[in-house]
């Protein structure tokens, strides 16, 4: 990094890292190497995310003295969140995604309570994540997501299958909803037909 500030390279490369709170005064031109993977992301937060990491980037040139430019590669040059941050709007972006987060039930209008069962058969766990969640469903209705496999379905050789379950922030007791499912969980794990099933339960997620 002092190499590169000293001029004795004229480029970087680098991933996540070179976003974060490095100066470099005569930085004239950032590059964002296929932007669109960050944006489609399949997480509640990912425009959130890609909207602060690429304005972050692009902070890093034109610090000093001269003005920086920053391109982003995307096939997708008329996303908003890349429309947003070309235009600096962070307040557009807020608004959409309050907007969107409420119709859809996401934080910060609800809460997430994340279940993940794994099992090293794979039907067997594709099997008890259905029947909990039918179990769920007896209880907290359409709040009830799932079961699917998540991005990393599979690790040290166990088939994971997850549940979410999304609790209104107003008008619902969080505590009691985490006491319904302790007991609902510990049902549930006491039937000879769930034996071996491993579960692991995540509030907030996020």
């Amino acid at each position: 990094m002092a190499a590169f500030d000293d001029n004795e390279y004229d480029i970087v490369v680098g991933p996540r890292m070179v976003a974060k709170g490095l100066d470099f005064g005569k930085v004239s031109l950032i590059g964002i190497i296929n932007a669109d993977p960050m944006i489609n992301y399949p997480d509640f937060r990912a425009y959130e995310r890609a909207f602060s990491m690429f304005a972050q980037v692009g902070g890093r040139a034109g610090r000093r003295n001269a003005a920086g430019k920053v391109l982003i590669q995307t096939y997708a040059p008329h996303h908003r969140v890349i429309k947003q941050v070309i235009e600096n709007d962070y307040e557009g972006m807020f608004m959409a995604e309050v907007t969107e987060r409420k119709h859809y039930a996401y934080p910060p209008f609800y809460r997430l309570i994340n279940i993940e069962l794994k099992h090293t058969d794979q039907q067997a766990s594709a099997h008890a994540a259905n029947r909990l969640a039918a179990l769920l469903r007896e209880q907290f209705g359409a709040r009830v997501l799932g079961p699917e496999v998540p991005l990393v379905g599979r690790v040290r050789n166990h088939y994971i299958h997850s549940i979410l379950l999304k609790v209104e922030r107003k008008g619902v007791s969080v505590a009691k909803v985490k006491d319904a499912v302790k007991d609902l969980l510990h049902f549930f794990s006491a039937d000879k037909e769930n034996k071996g099933i491993r579960i692991q339960v995540d509030v907030d997620p996020y």
